[in-house]
């Protein structure tokens, strides 16, 4: 499988930055200095762990309904998703030398 969606937390710093957080994906943080780079960044950083764990074989991890995950005031969670077939044809572009 390629596709997935996970919920992700995104705190609103005090200077106006969020930070992600994907309590399903062990390690899995990020951050972004708006909201639009935040959501592109998580994105990024969910596609990146999970094509680890495919890569090396690792059991991906359960996602968690979003309806129980507890927020604070200055979070809230939404869904990301992300296509790690996508991903691994965007990084994985090695240069051939041609004779």
């Amino acid at each position: 499988m390629s596709k997935y969606v996970y919920a992700a937390v995104f705190t609103k710093e005090e200077n106006g930055q969020y930070s992600v957080c994907f309590n399903d994906v062990k390690g899995c943080y990020t951050c972004g200095d708006n909201l639009e780079e935040a959501i592109e960044m998580a994105e990024d950083a969910l596609a990146l762990m999970l094509y680890e764990h495919e890569r090396e074989r690792k059991e991906i991890p359960t996602a968690t309904d979003i309806s129980e995950i507890k927020t604070a005031e200055n979070e809230f969670a939404t869904y990301i998703a992300c296509d790690t077939l996508e991903y691994r044809k965007m990084h994985n572009n090695k240069a051939v030398k041609k004779h």
